[in-house]
């Protein structure tokens, strides 16, 4: 397994713990008892404190923009082969996860937003045409101007070595459905 495929799954590790934890500070404000796994030490063991002091423990998880991009860059490569499969629905599964991700995201770390809306605005949208018309070739085309905006943001955010490449390897076992 190479080195961006095991960020990929501790990014989505990163992405159940946190929804985990909302899950859990939602019980304890609703004061319904978390039911922990049989010898497992409840969460509220290490998220101590007021509603306050846990939700900074909470936001301190989910950090910045990196556990989301890690997640990015996994469904980037999922969307590329999924395009290359002609899989359309599993396309489009992971655009939207891809809007969503980012979306949410800039919600924590709204500073990024300006450099991200080209990338909202412009190139996700025409991978969501290419992959609602089912077209190969308009595809491939808006995949490149999509990793093309992705290569924008990252030197807007002075992080230029943030290559984004496609992907010559599959991580996910999904496929074309048969």
């Amino acid at each position: 397994m190479n080195s961006s495929a095991r960020i990929s799954i501790i990014a989505l590790i990163l992405a159940g713990l946190a929804a985990v934890l909302t899950i859990t500070m939602w019980r304890q404000s609703r004061q319904v008892p978390a039911e922990p796994a049989s010898g497992a030490a409840p969460a509220t063991e290490w998220l101590k404190g007021t509603a306050e002091e846990r939700f900074a423990v909470v936001e301190k998880q989910l950090r910045g923009l990196d556990v989301a991009m890690a997640e990015i860059g996994y469904r980037f490569t999922e969307l590329y082969f999924s395009g290359k499969d002609r899989n359309w629905d599993y396309a489009k599964y992971q655009t939207e996860k891809i809007d969503l991700a980012l979306r949410l995201a800039l919600v924590r770390r709204p500073k990024r937003a300006k450099s991200s809306q080209p990338f909202l605005d412009e190139a996700l949208p025409v991978v969501m045409k290419s992959v609602a018309a089912r077209d190969e070739a308009a595809f491939a085309a808006a995949m490149n101007r999509l990793r093309t905006a992705c290569m924008k943001c990252h030197t807007d955010e002075q992080v230029p070595y943030f290559t984004v490449e496609f992907p010559d390897r599959r991580i996910s076992p999904v496929r074309t459905l048969r």
